[in-house]
């Protein structure tokens, strides 16, 4: 939803209390014992997009740009639904992550956001770099996505320190805007909250790349 800094960290907090016990039973091993309840640290201060009209717009703190090589953590990751609302059957997340523009996904009512979790091809945790994401072409900027909300997941069990949650602004105008994500973030996977305008009705997402930075030798 598009909404005050106060309103979102409400709603963050309450999708990720939701979440928590959901990831946490999705990538914890088998057997694990009882953990203590999950905190969550919520991002205040949803960071602003540089904009795409005029070559002098200048990229905000969280907005950067990946100058070496990349992998994309998407390629060969599952995607499954975070909560069990039933989202996971009425749509297509792989969609989000395909690199196909053409693919995007939409979604509408019931469902006024989607909570998604990406479980990457790996044995062991990866460091994620930065977050990139473009509009769908074509589509009413009143019916696109407006923010997204994320959270590195952990390898094994979820600490009880909890893992931050980072909010970032998606534009509606072409291009692409790339985010990082802070702190050496290494972890099995992500979680996404993806929601757009209040009473849009149906939303139109387009895509997503994970990216792990690739350093020159």
């Amino acid at each position: 939803m598009r909404l005050s800094n106060f309103h979102l960290v409400v709603s963050s907090f309450a999708a990720v209390a939701g979440l928590g016990l959901a990831a946490y039973q999705t990538l914890a091993p088998a057997g694990a014992p009882p953990q203590q309840p999950v905190t969550v640290t919520v991002a205040v201060e949803p960071p602003k997009f540089a904009s795409q009209e005029g070559p002098a717009a200048a990229k905000s703190d969280q907005e950067v740009t990946i100058a070496t090589a990349a992998l994309d953590l998407a390629h060969g990751a599952s995607f499954t639904a975070a909560l069990n609302d039933g989202s996971g059957r009425r749509y297509s997340f792989a969609d989000l992550f395909d690199g196909r523009p053409e693919s995007f996904l939409v979604f509408g009512p019931p469902d006024v956001e989607l909570n998604i979790l990406v479980n990457f091809n790996s044995q062991t945790a990866q460091p994620v770099t930065a977050l990139e994401y473009a509009p769908p072409p074509g589509a009413a900027p009143a019916r696109l996505a407006t923010i997204v909300d994320v959270m590195v997941l952990p390898e094994g069990q979820m600490e009880a320190t909890g893992r931050p949650v980072m909010s970032f602004s998606l534009q509606t105008s072409q291009g692409s805007q790339t985010f990082a994500i802070p702190g050496n973030a290494s972890g099995k996977g992500l979680w996404l909250r993806i929601a757009g305008p209040e009473g849009a009705g149906t939303v139109a997402v387009g895509d997503f790349h994970m990216l792990r930075e690739q350093v020159a030798p």
